[in-house]
């Protein structure tokens, strides 16, 4: 082995000239993180439902109104975003355009990526935008097969289709004059390597991007509800971003400075936090309250039906007295419009309609929808005695009106606010706050969407769930006030749980034949004061958006055993994880009333009938009338795609088995939207088309055609037709119901039909 002479002379190494690729990967690599937020923004602006549909809202008022505030306000905000990711992904390639490796003759082309991939990096939220703009068009209809019923909403849409192409072209426009302004400002002003450069990318993040970020965080503190709503989730959205974006950059210039790689280090901990539950301030809002009482069902109903004021003109009629027992789908916001505006306009045509329902089994948005008729019915309504039922509704009665006005609210806004704002920040906190839960800032929706609707009457979303009905449920075994049942999915065990006024513990073997009711207090825990907004929260938390929600209680076994008790904890989602159709209680209540009226021969004749609000799935028309997609769907997305398939599916078989093999004692009525003409988003804000296509379903009675009630399977636009006059039929029935003293016209519809599969 030779070795070198001590004195021997040191050659310099020569420099080797880099790769191509090299310089390529060096470049992209200084400017990742600007990259990847952008991207970030790209993704979340394109390929979520819910992002779609508020593409649609801020185009129909653009559309209706070119200085809609809303819509300029998401134009600016994401200008501003371009701007803030622009300057940042510029410091950062003023500090890596130094930072060439040692004897390395650098390619110029990593150069030019540090020159142009700020400016390119800019453009992408704002080319964001415009092909999310693009993407949210609806389809194009063919007017000449579209139904009578369905042209109004199908106009509307074929009218608008260059207003997407506008949108998209504007945001497009805007990213092209941004780029070549930033391009020219850089060439004139501040040359790339400057010291003015610099000094404007220094001032700009240290001192102007953190104002501005800190004074918008104080007001949105201030008002977290009604000041997102009034912005919308776009600049919500684009200032967290910036925030991401400006603290990268303060976090790489303390790299730089310090060598501690903060970026990763808050990711670490991320983790680590979530691991061991340490963030975890998701406890749903309760108290104690030993003064709460529920009847059990067969209390109630005995109540409830020796209350009722109209029962007098059903027995001089001969007639038996219509009980309805409603089960409503979940699905979001257009789940609860589609609840409240049905059973409001039932309420508009028929005014003693509201004590006819004697409960609501309901999830998610449907909970929402639920509760929102229950609370005008408490209101407003009154168990009266019999009122004709109107023949027709030109316009929209009261109680619809209402609604509308209530739902029409965006309740998006505020939990991307909660999202991406306090519960963001308790991600990095190993202590829970509970005041950050995002889930708060949705029952805080609810809640202001009464306030703000402009309902002067008493918000009963803002009390508590057991002061709907009042003590014992009197209010509502009197009154007209339907009795509600949120269904929710508890995790520990995998059931479905009824949180409800109600005591439903009684429901199932061995004291009813019916099939098993868990109540969510039925393993014993004495029950807890809730809020009505949390309560359908609880039935709405749809992880990730919502948080699962928790509780714990001291073990029953140890209470009054001279020992400590042990706490055990439970956990809620959404009810859908187990029947998003709200079908499967509502079933099982309809069944147990059949029988406790059978045994008790002292009760007046009555007709049980489940009506089943939904947005109607059937899975397997929808396979066979669509075009074949024989796509790949790959081992990244195919499990969220078969749980979001399998959630849906699920509901529609437990509607399916109850229509298909239905129990004594109750019959059934289905009035369903039909989803699969024109698809409605699962969020919180919807567009004014996509409430324009659900009063279309909402029941005018004059215009049903009983003859007509079998599905066409011919088009997805010709079963929608057939849905709309099966709502229409639906509400022609009920009318009839409503009216005592009339003669029946026909005989009672067999509504199950419907729901039956596609041979």
């Amino acid at each position: 082995m030779a070795v070198q002479a001590a004195d021997a002379p040191i050659v310099a190494q020569e420099p080797h000239t880099e790769r191509w690729l090299d310089g390529l990967l060096r470049g992209i690599y200084a400017v990742r993180v600007p990259l990847a937020m952008a991207l970030l923004s790209v993704f979340i602006l394109t390929l979520f439902d819910q992002a779609l549909e508020v593409h649609r809202v801020l185009t129909l008022e653009r559309a209706r109104n070119m200085y809609h505030i809303q819509w300029w306000l998401a134009v600016g905000s994401l200008t501003l975003l371009a701007g803030v990711l622009w300057q940042v992904a510029r410091q950062i390639a003023e500090d890596a355009a130094g930072d060439i490796p040692a004897g390395v003759d650098p390619h110029p082309l990593c150069d030019t990526v540090l020159r142009w991939g700020p400016r390119v990096i800019a453009t992408l939220p704002l080319l964001g935008a415009g092909l999310g703009i693009w993407l949210s068009r609806l389809p194009q209809f063919d007017l000449s097969n579209t139904p009578a019923a369905l042209l109004g909403p199908i106009r509307e849409i074929a009218a608008l289709q260059q207003q997407f192409l506008m949108g998209a072209a504007i945001m497009a426009g805007i990213a092209v004059v941004f780029f070549l302004i930033v391009t020219i400002f850089e060439r004139k002003l501040t040359p790339h390597g400057s010291s003015k450069a610099r000094k404007l990318a220094v001032f700009n993040s240290w001192i102007v991007f953190p104002i501005v970020i800190l004074a918008s965080i104080v007001l949105l503190v201030r008002d977290p509800v009604h000041l997102p709503q009034r912005l919308g989730s776009i600049p919500v959205f684009a200032l967290w971003m910036v925030n991401l974006a400006v603290l990268s950059a303060l976090f790489s210039r303390y790299y730089r400075i310090f060598g501690v790689p903060l970026i990763g280090t808050f990711a670490v901990l991320f983790v680590v936090f979530e691991i061991f539950g340490l963030t975890d301030n998701h406890e749903f809002r309760h108290s104690a309250n030993p003064d709460i009482q529920r009847p059990t069902v067969e209390a109630a109903f005995r109540s409830w039906l020796g209350a009722r004021k109209d029962m007098d003109a059903y027995k001089s009629a001969g007639k038996p007295y219509p009980v309805y027992v409603v089960a409503a789908e979940g699905g979001g916001l257009y789940a609860a419009y589609q609840t409240a505006k049905f059973l409001s306009r039932m309420q508009d045509l028929c005014p003693n309609f509201a004590q006819h329902v004697f409960s609501i089994s309901s999830v998610s948005g449907g909970s929402l929808g639920a509760a929102v008729f229950a609370g005008l019915s408490r209101n407003h309504g009154a168990n009266d005695a019999a009122k004709p039922c109107l023949e027709s509704l030109a316009t929209r009665g009261d109680y619809e009106k209402r609604s509308d006005r209530i739902l029409s609210r965006d309740m998006l806004a505020p939990v991307v606010w909660g999202g991406l704002f306090p519960d963001f920040l308790q991600r990095f906190i190993p202590y829970p706050i509970e005041s950050f839960d995002r889930a708060r800032a949705l029952e805080q929706a609810f809640e202001q969407s009464w306030r703000f609707s402009g309902e002067r009457s008493d918000n009963p979303l803002s009390r508590s769930l057991f002061e709907m009905c009042g003590k014992g449920g009197a209010d509502c075994l009197a009154g007209a006030t339907p009795l509600l049942a949120f269904n929710t999915s508890n995790v520990e065990t995998g059931m479905q749980m009824v949180l409800s006024p109600l005591d439903f513990t009684s429901i199932g073997p061995p004291w009813t034949g019916s099939a098993k009711t868990f109540d969510f207090f039925s393993t014993g825990v004495d029950p807890v004061d809730i809020p009505l907004s949390t309560a359908i929260g609880l039935s709405a938390r749809f992880p990730w958006i919502s948080p699962a929600g928790w509780y714990t209680f001291q073990d029953p076994a140890d209470v009054g055993q001279g020992k400590k008790a042990r706490l055990r904890r439970m956990t809620f989602v959404d009810g859908a994880y187990v029947d998003n159709s709200g079908v499967a209680t509502a079933s099982k209540l309809a069944q147990s009333l059949g029988e406790l009226h059978a045994k008790d021969g002292s009760l007046p004749p009555v007709e049980i009938k489940l009506i089943m609000i939904s947005a109607a799935w059937i899975p397997f028309d929808r396979f066979w009338m669509d075009e074949p997609v024989n796509k790949a769907q790959g081992d990244l997305f195919s499990p969220l795609l078969a749980a979001l398939s399998t959630w849906q599916g699920r509901g529609f078989t437990t509607q399916y088995d109850v229509s298909a093999d239905p129990k004594p004692g109750y019959k059934i009525m289905e009035a369903g939207v039909y989803y699969n003409y024109l698809p409605l988003p699962l969020g919180w804000q919807l567009s004014s088309l996509s409430r324009e296509y659900i009063d279309l379903f909402k029941g005018f009675p004059e215009k049903c055609d009983e003859s007509q009630l079998d599905r066409s399977l011919q088009s997805h636009a010709a079963l929608a037709n057939t849905y709309i006059n099966r709502a229409n039929c639906v509400a022609a029935e009920i009318r009839r119901d409503l009216s005592p003293m009339q003669p029946a016209s026909a005989a009672p519809m067999q509504m199950r039909r419907a729901i039956t599969p596609a041979n």
